[in-house]
């Protein structure tokens, strides 16, 4: 047996705990190597505690024990966990006494029986039994504050009761209205620490399952507790606070408390009791009023989970619990996008999964017209295994000549220097005319009627009598004639147009 399992032995004192609070050995049973036996005889001498305070004898413990065990395992397996060579009973109990966990006292001997038996009993001291509590209960936090009286419709009920019960000077109404009040606080503050402490902890570092849990945990938990209710009732309590302000005065927080605590209780007990109401109310302002307030903070806080709940329940699902190639498949991004080119970033790519670079094959097309079929749309060619070996010496048939589209080219290389050259020619005729009205023109060519329309629009564009063309080198000006029935008919080849007797002006810009 390995008997090194005490705090005690660690050495030298830290200076600090001469003038702070320091070691403390009662939790010490929580981290020892057996700290499953101990826990036991915690657990058997705390359930004692709710029927007797006079704790439990030697062989009330090992009875406990005992029933305790029976109660989780199989008979068998009690018989090998009480073995002698496996629980050492009394080890275990002196141990506990050191830790200052149990409290030993013996009971007195009243009959010469009582020489010859043990009359040792023991009990928890007020320190490991809250501490066993605490520990006990820390799983249940969530569920065990969940309770609906604690949702802010309770707390308004019971406001509106007690604003009634001050308002007609029943103090000893608005006592009990309060201190059900104050107890909602308490549980309701034990609750948002609970889950903002799960909170922090669940989105902590990488998701996992566990994690996930929790989180979903959390958020039905508020949802059943607090959900819509904080949006519908948080105003109305508000609104409750703020009228009952003014009359919450001191001598009417001290008048229910003595309401509730009687009147011949002690001053000063009284003003110390009627302080702690004070700062309730002022935390249950803090709570419900102001638009961030805890309530309204604390529910953002449940509904900004939801985002990354979903997302690490996506990146679990992806990953399955298998391997995943996440980080190969970011470093292999990473390569792509340091590549100094588009041909090493592809060469890189085709590496990495495992494709050869593309292979253009001379295959002979089965008609001339599949000439114009994209390579992405055409079907695939089929690759004989003679090709394969013999590559393009196993192409058979005529190879198809490539398309000549030199005249086409040629042709339309002509049009547009002609096109050119006759704007050319617009442009110097428009500048001789540059001066006169319209009427005064007479017939007009093709193109001097296409750039004169090209002008017209320029100048119609900014509302104005005048306007510089798009390539800069012109000022076109149109001027109304004075009379609006002015027209006069610009006739072409192509066709002829009528409009106002304009004033032209084209001038290099």
């Amino acid at each position: 047996m390995i008997d090194d399992e005490s705090p005690e032995a660690e050495a030298p004192a830290d200076p600090w705990s001469a003038l702070l609070p320091g070691q403390e050995f009662v939790p010490a049973y929580l981290t020892s190597r057996f700290a499953a036996q101990y826990r036991v005889i915690v657990d058997v001498l705390l359930a004692e505690q709710d029927t007797s305070l006079t704790g439990l004898s030697y062989d009330e413990v090992a009875a406990g024990i005992r029933a305790h065990l029976a109660a989780r395992v199989p008979e068998d397996v009690v018989d090998r966990l009480l073995a002698d060579e496996v629980l050492h009973l009394d080890k275990r109990l002196e141990r506990l006494v050191q830790w200052r966990v149990l409290t030993r006292w013996q009971e007195p001997a009243r009959s010469g029986e009582d020489f010859l038996r043990r009359r040792d009993r023991y009990q928890l001291t007020p320190r490991a039994a809250g501490l066993h509590v605490f520990w006990s209960s820390v799983d249940d936090t969530e569920e065990a504050a969940g309770d609906l009286t604690l949702a802010p419709r309770a707390i308004h009920e019971r406001l509106v009761a007690f604003a009634e019960s001050v308002r007609r000077a029943v103090y000893t109404a608005a006592a009990t209205e309060f201190q059900q009040i104050g107890a909602m606080h308490l549980a309701m503050a034990t609750a948002a620490r609970g889950w903002q402490r799960t909170l922090a902890h669940a989105l902590s570092g990488g998701p996992d399952p566990a994690k996930q849990d929790l989180l979903w945990q959390t958020l039905r938990s508020y949802l059943g507790m607090w959900g819509e209710q904080v949006d519908v009732h948080t105003p109305r309590i508000a609104e409750l606070l703020v009228e009952l302000g003014p009359l919450l005065t001191p001598e009417v927080w001290r008048a229910c408390v003595r309401a509730a605590l009687g009147a011949d209780v002690d001053e000063e007990l009284v003003a110390a009791q009627a302080a702690r109401w004070e700062r309730t109310w002022e935390a249950l302002g803090s709570w419900f009023s102001g638009v961030d307030s805890q309530a309204r903070r604390l529910r953002r806080q449940l509904r900004d989970l939801v985002a990354p709940w979903a997302r690490n329940m996506n990146l679990l699902l992806d990953t399955g619990g298998a391997v995943t190639r996440r980080a190969e498949l970011l470093a292999l991004a990473v390569a792509v996008e340091r590549a100094p080119d588009d041909d090493s970033a592809w060469r890189i790519w085709d590496t990495a999964v495992g494709a050869f670079s593309a292979r253009h094959l001379l295959l002979a097309s089965g008609s001339t017209d599949e000439h114009d079929v994209s390579w992405s749309a055409a079907p695939p060619a089929p690759v004989t295994a003679r090709f394969r070996e013999q590559g393009a010496r196993a192409a058979v048939g005529r190879r198809t000549k490539i398309p000549d589209y030199s005249t086409g080219k040629n042709a339309a290389r002509r049009a547009r220097l002609a096109a050119q050259a006759a704007r050319g020619s617009a442009e110097a005729a428009l500048r001789q005319r540059s001066g006169t009205r319209l009427a005064e023109w007479g017939a007009v060519t093709d193109a001097e009627l296409d750039l004169l329309l090209e002008f017209v629009g320029v100048v119609r564009r900014t509302r104005s009598e005048s306007a510089v063309t798009g390539d800069g080198r012109w000022r076109i000006t149109l001027r109304r004639p004075p009379h609006l029935h002015d027209t006069t008919t610009l006739r072409a080849d192509s066709g002829s147009m009528t409009t106002l007797n304009w004033y032209f002006g084209m001038e290099p810009a």
